[in-house]
């Protein structure tokens, strides 16, 4: 009968740690769990910053093609104004030439 409760209270003592491992392994599964879905939404978080840095870089490039067109533009109206105002200026001269020989 003793050798009885000898072996009760080893197996007490064997339950209460395999319960605890149970229970360390319980708590390292949902630690890797957590770790694993903070993960995946570091993954989603990255896949939506490339998506928006895709568009922004598009729209960079876009807007360049834009502002080198619109300084194209710009730059050939100044040249006709500057064109228009020299050919007035040499009109007004030659105007003042031919009144003064008169």
């Amino acid at each position: 009968v003793g050798g009885d409760e000898a072996s009760g209270y080893a197996n007490r003592g064997t339950d209460k740690k395999v319960q605890q491992l149970k229970d360390h392994v319980s708590e390292v599964s949902n630690i890797m769990q957590e770790n694993i879905n903070k993960i995946l939404e570091r993954g989603q978080r990255l896949e939506h910053l490339e998506d928006r840095s895709e568009i922004l870089s598009s729209r960079a490039d876009d807007f360049r093609i834009s502002a080198k067109r619109v300084s194209r533009k710009m730059w050939w109206q100044n040249m006709r104004v500057n064109i228009i105002i020299g050919v007035v200026i040499i009109a007004i001269i030659v105007i003042i030439i031919v009144a003064v020989k008169t």
